[in-house]
């Protein structure tokens, strides 16, 4: 990766997180609406979160590892990868007291997509979109963080 492409990835993430940021304001909006439905449409939002937080993941693999393949449990392994620090391609993205939450996010987003016959908890819901809150507050540090160290790793400042 040289200055410019790391420019336009950071670029694209800063999209990213605005998006994850208004996913997340909105699964939590839900919560506190009193209306049918409400408990559907936080879990949309909160689905809506971690797609767009996985595709900064799937990014960050193409831009620095020119691939990621996309099979069997690839999910898992996309968090996996992006918390390793991998001296000489890239830095760590996601702290690593953070892959639990970003976990319970992902495994949510699988239920949501995979079940045919689901229950909402308000409960559930209220926990994860507090998750979803948190990361989407810390998400564009993260970022911030990724594109210095990777600056001072290619000694570009």
């Amino acid at each position: 990766m040289d200055a410019g492409g790391l420019t336009i990835l950071l670029k694209e993430m800063e999209t990213d997180c605005a998006v994850a940021r208004d996913a997340a304001q909105k699964a939590a909006q839900r919560l506190r609406e009193n209306a049918p439905g409400q408990l559907e449409a936080c879990a949309y939002e909160l689905s809506r979160f971690y797609n767009v937080v996985e595709r900064m993941f799937e990014r960050i693999c193409e831009e620095f590892e020119n691939h990621f393949e996309k099979r069997g449990d690839f999910h898992e392994k996309l968090i996996q990868r992006l918390a390793l620090d991998l001296e000489g391609i890239r830095p760590a993205f996601i702290p690593k007291v953070r892959t639990a939450e970003v976990r319970e996010l992902k495994g949510f987003r699988h239920v949501m997509r995979h079940a045919y016959d689901l229950t909402l908890r308000l409960d559930r819901l209220t926990e994860l979109s507090g998750i979803a809150e948190e990361v989407a507050a810390e998400l564009p540090g993260w970022c911030a963080d990724f594109g210095k160290r990777v600056r001072l790793e290619q000694g570009w400042d």
